[in-house]
């Protein structure tokens, strides 16, 4: 069998580390505080502001279960819709099935409602925030009065297959545990996509393709 020739073995790698970045952009995240959210029931539900590398950002969270307090700060995998479907591990879908790309696709549907609504409609926010959690948690109980309302919708079957591409990223701890605390998965803007520029796999790969053209990336304690 004839060897495989070097800038060939280039490309491959090349090829690879990109796949690689696409999949799950390393980050460091830091929770700055509530921003927009609103106090319900004890708990702030809605946009947050996060900082992520050096861009700093309103979020919403989906895990209602898990907590973080400002200034706390972690390291995190940021995911797109791409890499969910293809099974990088966010937060609620271990194991990738069917259902759970449901959840991210009806959660990234609600997301892309943020834009429907006034900018300071923090109620209709959180409303959205809430629909979110009962989908990733089904036993949880939403207070918003159109909470319900945004959460019957998602789960219509009409967004399961949502494609929240150019929408949403899901920002996922990695480890899921940092610090004695299980940490919150948030969902971002599609601001993030250039958060994590790869210049070394992009320049690989430019070097890779010139050669063949020779041969021819709470209020103190908060719960959202």
């Amino acid at each position: 069998m004839k060897p495989i020739p070097a800038i060939l073995r280039n490309l491959v790698a090349a090829t690879t580390v990109i796949l690689a970045s696409a999949a799950a952009d390393a980050a460091t995240v830091t929770f700055n505080n509530v921003a927009n959210a609103i106090n319900r029931g004890g708990v702030y539900t809605g946009l947050y502001s996060l900082t992520i590398d050096s861009e700093t950002l309103l979020a919403m969270c989906d895990s209602r279960y898990s907590q973080v307090a400002p200034p706390m700060t972690w390291t995190a995998d940021v995911l797109g819709y791409a890499a969910i479907q293809a099974g990088a591990v966010g937060k609620f879908n271990s194991p990738s099935t069917a259902a759970t790309l449901a959840k991210y696709g009806q959660a990234g549907w609600l997301f892309s409602q943020i834009s429907t609504l006034s900018p300071t409609d923090y109620s209709g926010q959180a409303d959205i925030q809430e629909a979110i959690w009962k989908i990733m948690s089904p036993s949880y109980a939403v207070i918003g009065a159109g909470a319900g309302a945004f959460y019957t919708a998602a789960t219509s079957g009409a967004h399961d297959s949502f494609d929240w591409t150019g929408t949403m990223r899901v920002v996922t701890a990695n480890p899921l545990v940092q610090q004695s605390i299980d940490i919150q998965e948030f969902l971002v803007g599609p601001a993030m996509g250039t958060i994590v520029p790869v210049p070394a796999a992009i320049w690989l790969l430019g070097s890779a393709l010139g050669g063949l053209g020779w041969l021819r990336r709470r209020q103190p304690a908060n719960r959202p």
